[in-house]
């Protein structure tokens, strides 16, 4: 895999073949998150991997209803209120797989740390041929306590980054324009 093609071409990817994911793809591209750097060294990241779809979907109708619930304090959701209220739609996407990227302790730089881990587990993905996506839309459910327990994870555990993934059912989607860099430069 070409680096720059991997991380020009990636996608975000919400349709899925009915193909279930290899465990050792999903072991592989685990592997290659945690090759991420982390400050310090510490490595603060956990995997969780659920490979389920029916609990993905009855996930997706218990993250639809917390937020739901939510709706008034928090109105970036407003737009997303017809389809959380939509019985078929899935926040996960009929994924064939969840990896939940967790930070093993709670501060904000193990937070950044697993979001590299993300963005490495995501290209690794895209070099096997796979796809993903960052389910933004169940990070409050799955950091509820009703989300730890499905997730059997401690109250001090936060779920950073939740990531569909399975074999893309289409052709990947085109990619989304782009704003130039704001670009600052100081010194020669």
């Amino acid at each position: 895999m070409d680096l720059f093609d991997a991380l020009h071409n990636r996608r975000a990817v919400r349709a899925y073949s009915e193909s279930g994911v290899a465990a050792n793809q999903i072991r592989s591209v685990i592997e290659a998150a945690v090759d991420a750097p982390s400050g310090m060294n510490r490595q603060p990241w956990s995997f969780i991997v659920v490979m389920d779809r029916p609990r993905l979907r009855l996930w997706s109708d218990h993250a639809k209803a917390f937020l739901l619930r939510s709706l008034d304090g928090q109105p970036e959701l407003k737009p997303m209120e017809s389809h959380l209220a939509d019985p078929a739609f899935n926040i996960f996407y009929d994924a064939p797989a969840l990896i939940a990227i967790c930070a093993t302790v709670p501060d904000a730089m193990a937070q950044q740390d697993c979001c590299l881990a993300a963005e490495n587990l995501m290209l690794a993905a895209y070099g096997h041929g796979l796809a993903t996506c960052w389910i933004g839309l169940s990070h409050a459910w799955l950091n509820s306590a009703d989300g730890k327990d499905a997730l059997a994870l401690p109250p001090t555990m936060p779920v950073v980054a939740p990531i569909i993934i399975g074999h893309p059912r289409d052709d990947a989607p085109p990619k989304p324009p782009r704003n130039a860099a704001h670009i600052s430069w100081i010194g020669d």
